[in-house]
């Protein structure tokens, strides 16, 4: 069991790392293309870009919300995990807070 919330916890801090380094990105491509938009006279072309920088932060907004429910889903794991561990170690469970 402790070697699985191991390979769970690598798994969620391989993904949390994932999103930060696509998130910069994103952050970047949304900055570049809000300048682009400014930049074109053909306001088709600009209103375009500006369509693809509005995505891009919505995108990001996501990014933020996955990224908030993984590390919260790793908080509870790891919390299972040392209940469990506890209890099979046969020691009394002290880390309830409802005791």
């Amino acid at each position: 069991m402790v070697r699985e919330s191991e390979t769970q916890q690598n798994r969620s801090e391989k993904t949390l790392l994932a999103i930060k380094e696509c998130k910069g990105y994103l952050e970047g491509v949304e900055k570049d293309l809000s300048r682009l938009s400014k930049k074109f006279s053909n306001k088709e072309i600009a209103q375009g870009v500006g369509f693809a920088a509005t995505g891009i932060h919505e995108a990001l907004t996501y990014l933020g919300i996955v990224k908030k429910v993984i590390e919260k889903t790793e908080r509870i794991v790891a919390r299972k995990s040392v209940v469990s561990q506890t209890e099979t170690d046969g020691s009394p469970s002290s880390l309830s807070p409802h005791r």
